[in-house]
């Protein structure tokens, strides 16, 4: 590597932003995404050590004595024991916690969230807040949780350490990257149709999404990642030039070691190619198991299956149903839904959470720094 390219990336790596709202990462950064069934504690403590940002999924539940928000406590609670130890000390509330934590909003006791879930947040003070998917027919569901969360913040108080978490928003558009920015969001995720999982239904891939939502945020104190498609460095590079200050990688981190995916995911995972083709965006993958509370905004992409081939030739969602039971009842995966971005043809192997983010991370600077090179 030539001296200027070399002297280029030191000052980028000093100067990232990132670094500086996250002084446990790394540049560039990457970010564990956060899914239900997959991550948990060891993933995302794994994630950060190893310079990254790792996430658990918060659910979406909100309700007074939501045994969703147990679970909540008990995986901040285990997440901090692994990242700070046991020790009394760091028990606490007043050391803050490098990870984040993500919500799902669509659901009516998303109204509960001040109430039931913020003294969870403060608690455990995460760095990061990440939500996702309020519904259309509740249009003040995403600013009264910013301002919730921005009053609690202002409301806490520490005698060690400032805690100041940074507000995340998902979005798939540029309106809704505008909204997120109005109503106090420090970062907004721009997944692209080409992420694996839930998404915004309509929507475009991160070549043109991410930098136009880069550019209409232009001036503003937001920063952007980018989500959809990424598994390696090459693909965080990618986004780096497209304008994102960060990468959100999801199925790649699905067969990490530590991941809760069960085994046939795993090998579904591992086995297909051609991500383009072989997955494909559908509300099928949560209607065929029963699942009807996701907003018509939203669908999901995930491995083409024998259910979404019958649906094409016209089987009827109910025929189509018992057909995915009966599978499942007598042990047979195939129909099983396995969420996957389009970059699954990438993923070869199982490694542990920090050694994906730390190939990732040196393969997107080996990239960059050929791109230097070459000028």
């Amino acid at each position: 590597m030539h001296v200027a390219a070399r002297r280029t990336l030191a000052t980028m790596a000093t100067s990232s932003r990132m670094r500086s709202w996250f002084p446990t990462t790394s540049y560039p950064l990457v970010v564990s995404a956060p899914m239900d069934f997959v991550t948990n504690p060891k993933l995302a403590t794994e994630v950060t050590k190893a310079g990254g940002l790792g996430f658990i999924q918060g659910g979406r539940d909100f309700t007074p004595s939501s045994p969703v928000l147990r679970k909540l406590d008990d995986q901040l609670t285990q997440a901090r024991e692994l990242l700070l130890g046991s020790n009394p000390e760091n028990s606490g509330s007043d050391r803050p916690l490098p990870i984040g934590v993500a919500f799902v909003m669509y659901a009516p006791s998303a109204a509960h969230f001040a109430d039931t879930t913020l003294p969870i947040l403060l608690k455990h003070r995460p760095a990061a807040i990440w939500l996702f998917a309020p519904a259309p027919s509740a249009p003040d569901t995403l600013p009264n949780t910013l301002k919730a969360l921005r009053l609690g913040f202002k409301s806490s108080s520490s005698s060690e350490e400032e805690w100041t978490p940074k507000l995340v928003v998902q979005v798939g558009s540029v309106a809704a990257a505008l909204g997120a920015a109005q109503h106090g969001a420090d970062v907004v995720v721009a997944q692209g149709v080409d992420a694996g999982g839930h998404q915004s239904a309509v929507g475009a891939g991160i070549v043109s999404l991410v930098p136009e939502i880069v550019d209409a945020l232009a001036g503003r104190e937001v920063a952007v990642w980018a989500a959809g498609g990424i598994v390696d460095g090459r693909g965080v590079a990618a986004a780096l030039a497209l304008g994102a200050e960060g990468a959100v990688l999801g199925t790649r981190y699905m067969v990490a070691v530590e991941s809760d995916a069960q085994d046939f995911k795993r090998k579904a995972i591992l086995s297909t190619a051609d991500g383009g083709v072989n997955t494909v965006k559908s509300q099928l993958h949560d209607h065929i198991q029963g699942n009807t509370s996701w907003p018509s905004v939203y669908d999901g992409r995930a491995i083409v299956t024998p259910t979404y081939r019958d649906q094409l030739a016209g089987v009827p969602l109910d025929e189509n149903t018992k057909r995915f039971n009966a599978a499942k009842e007598n042990g047979d995966v195939s129909r099983m839904v396995t969420w996957s971005g389009t970059g699954v043809g990438l993923i070869k192997d199982e490694l542990p959470a920090a050694e994906i983010t730390r190939k990732v991370r040196e393969g997107a600077l080996k990239v960059m720094a050929g791109l230097k090179s070459a000028l």
